[in-house]
Protein backbone atom coordinates (compact mmCIF):
# COMPACT_ATOMS: atom_id res chain seq x y z
CA UNK A 1 0.00 0.00 0.00
CA UNK A 2 1.27 3.46 -0.82
CA UNK A 3 0.04 6.99 -0.23
CA UNK A 4 -1.73 7.15 -3.62
CA UNK A 5 -3.72 4.05 -2.68
CA UNK A 6 -4.61 5.68 0.63
CA UNK A 7 -5.74 8.88 -1.11
CA UNK A 8 -7.87 6.81 -3.49
CA UNK A 9 -9.57 5.06 -0.57
CA UNK A 10 -10.28 8.42 1.01
CA UNK A 11 -11.90 9.71 -2.16
CA UNK A 12 -14.22 6.71 -1.89
CA UNK A 13 -14.79 7.44 1.81
CA UNK A 14 -15.53 11.13 1.27
CA UNK A 15 -17.68 10.52 -1.82
CA UNK A 16 -19.83 7.86 -0.19
CA UNK A 17 -20.25 9.94 2.98
CA UNK A 18 -21.49 12.89 0.91
CA UNK A 19 -23.76 10.82 -1.32
CA UNK A 20 -25.34 8.94 1.57
CA UNK A 21 -25.87 12.09 3.65
CA UNK A 22 -27.40 13.86 0.63
CA UNK A 23 -29.64 10.85 0.00
CA UNK A 24 -30.79 10.80 3.63
CA UNK A 25 -31.54 14.51 3.48
CA UNK A 26 -33.61 13.95 0.34
CA UNK A 27 -35.52 10.89 1.57
CA UNK A 28 -35.93 11.42 5.32
CA UNK A 29 -37.81 13.88 7.44
CA UNK A 30 -35.85 15.42 10.32
CA UNK A 31 -37.90 13.16 12.59
CA UNK A 32 -36.85 10.04 10.69
CA UNK A 33 -33.24 11.24 10.66
CA UNK A 34 -33.16 11.37 14.47
CA UNK A 35 -35.67 8.54 15.11
CA UNK A 36 -34.56 5.81 17.51
CA UNK A 37 -34.15 2.55 15.60
CA UNK A 38 -32.81 -0.89 16.39
CA UNK A 39 -29.33 -0.08 15.05
CA UNK A 40 -25.98 0.81 16.51
CA UNK A 41 -25.93 4.37 17.88
CA UNK A 42 -29.76 4.34 17.80
CA UNK A 43 -30.37 6.70 14.86
CA UNK A 44 -29.14 7.58 11.40
CA UNK A 45 -28.07 10.99 12.66
CA UNK A 46 -26.06 9.43 15.49
CA UNK A 47 -24.27 7.12 13.06
CA UNK A 48 -23.24 10.01 10.82
CA UNK A 49 -22.02 11.99 13.84
CA UNK A 50 -20.09 8.95 15.05
CA UNK A 51 -18.33 8.64 11.67
CA UNK A 52 -17.41 12.35 11.78
CA UNK A 53 -16.23 12.24 15.38
CA UNK A 54 -14.13 9.17 14.71
CA UNK A 55 -12.58 10.68 11.58
CA UNK A 56 -11.75 13.84 13.50
CA UNK A 57 -10.30 12.07 16.53
CA UNK A 58 -8.00 9.77 14.55
CA UNK A 59 -6.78 12.55 12.29
CA UNK A 60 -6.10 14.83 15.25
CA UNK A 61 -3.97 12.02 16.64
CA UNK A 62 -2.16 11.61 13.33
CA UNK A 63 -1.51 15.35 13.10
CA UNK A 64 -0.33 15.49 16.71
CA UNK A 65 -2.97 17.98 17.85
CA UNK A 66 -5.29 17.77 20.82
CA UNK A 67 -7.89 15.08 20.33
CA UNK A 68 -11.39 16.41 21.05
CA UNK A 69 -13.80 14.60 23.28
CA UNK A 70 -16.74 12.79 21.75
CA UNK A 71 -19.36 15.38 20.87
CA UNK A 72 -22.99 15.41 21.86
CA UNK A 73 -24.96 14.00 18.93
CA UNK A 74 -27.94 16.23 19.70
CA UNK A 75 -25.94 19.28 18.54
CA UNK A 76 -27.16 18.31 15.05
CA UNK A 77 -30.82 18.03 14.17
CA UNK A 78 -30.61 17.59 10.40
CA UNK A 79 -28.24 16.52 7.62
CA UNK A 80 -27.34 20.08 6.61
CA UNK A 81 -25.98 20.87 10.08
CA UNK A 82 -23.85 17.73 9.90
CA UNK A 83 -22.67 18.62 6.39
CA UNK A 84 -21.48 22.05 7.52
CA UNK A 85 -19.49 20.58 10.42
CA UNK A 86 -18.12 17.80 8.23
CA UNK A 87 -16.69 20.30 5.74
CA UNK A 88 -14.12 21.48 8.29
CA UNK A 89 -13.21 17.96 9.38
CA UNK A 90 -12.83 16.78 5.79
CA UNK A 91 -10.75 19.86 4.91
CA UNK A 92 -8.32 19.04 7.73
CA UNK A 93 -8.19 15.40 6.63
CA UNK A 94 -7.52 16.35 3.00
CA UNK A 95 -4.73 18.71 4.04
CA UNK A 96 -3.08 15.93 6.03
CA UNK A 97 -3.46 13.47 3.15
CA UNK A 98 -1.89 15.95 0.69
CA UNK A 99 1.22 16.33 2.84
CA UNK A 100 2.06 12.70 3.59
CA UNK A 101 4.50 10.56 1.61
CA UNK A 102 5.00 6.83 1.24
CA UNK A 103 7.61 6.72 4.00
CA UNK A 104 5.23 8.58 6.39
CA UNK A 105 2.60 5.85 6.26
CA UNK A 106 5.15 3.26 7.39
CA UNK A 107 5.99 5.21 10.56
CA UNK A 108 4.91 3.85 13.92
CA UNK A 109 1.84 5.29 15.52
CA UNK A 110 0.67 4.00 18.90
CA UNK A 111 1.47 0.62 20.38
CA UNK A 112 2.09 -1.77 17.47
CA UNK A 113 0.33 0.28 14.79
CA UNK A 114 1.74 2.09 11.81
CA UNK A 115 0.21 5.21 10.29
CA UNK A 116 -1.23 3.26 7.35
CA UNK A 117 -3.09 0.99 9.80
CA UNK A 118 -4.87 4.01 11.23
CA UNK A 119 -5.60 5.44 7.80
CA UNK A 120 -7.06 2.14 6.62
CA UNK A 121 -9.03 1.74 9.84
CA UNK A 122 -10.78 5.11 9.40
CA UNK A 123 -11.99 4.18 5.91
CA UNK A 124 -13.03 0.72 7.05
CA UNK A 125 -14.84 2.19 10.07
CA UNK A 126 -16.78 4.53 7.78
CA UNK A 127 -17.74 1.66 5.50
CA UNK A 128 -19.01 -0.34 8.47
CA UNK A 129 -21.23 2.45 9.71
CA UNK A 130 -22.49 3.45 6.27
CA UNK A 131 -23.68 -0.16 5.96
CA UNK A 132 -25.57 0.29 9.21
CA UNK A 133 -27.17 3.45 7.81
CA UNK A 134 -28.22 1.46 4.75
CA UNK A 135 -29.79 -1.11 7.08
CA UNK A 136 -31.59 1.66 8.95
CA UNK A 137 -32.98 3.02 5.68
CA UNK A 138 -34.37 -0.44 4.98
CA UNK A 139 -36.01 -0.45 8.42
CA UNK A 140 -37.71 2.79 7.39
CA UNK A 141 -38.83 1.13 4.12
CA UNK A 142 -36.55 3.34 2.02
CA UNK A 143 -34.48 1.74 -0.72
CA UNK A 144 -30.82 2.56 -0.05
CA UNK A 145 -28.20 3.63 -2.55
CA UNK A 146 -25.25 1.35 -3.35
CA UNK A 147 -22.15 1.56 -1.17
CA UNK A 148 -19.96 -1.17 -2.67
CA UNK A 149 -16.38 -0.09 -3.21
CA UNK A 150 -16.09 -2.07 -6.44
CA UNK A 151 -19.02 -0.11 -7.94
CA UNK A 152 -17.14 3.08 -7.04
CA UNK A 153 -14.00 1.78 -8.79
CA UNK A 154 -16.02 0.81 -11.85
CA UNK A 155 -17.63 4.25 -11.96
CA UNK A 156 -21.12 2.91 -11.37
CA UNK A 157 -21.80 4.97 -8.24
Amino acid sequence: MNVEHIRHLYEYHFTRNHKLLDYCEEKLTDGQFTQKLTIAMESIRNLFVHIIDTDERWFCGLRGVDVPGVGDVTRFSNPNEIREHWKKIEKDMREYLKKIHDDDIEKPFEQTMQVWHVLFHVVNHGTHHRAQIVSALRQLKIDPIPQDYIFYVLGKI
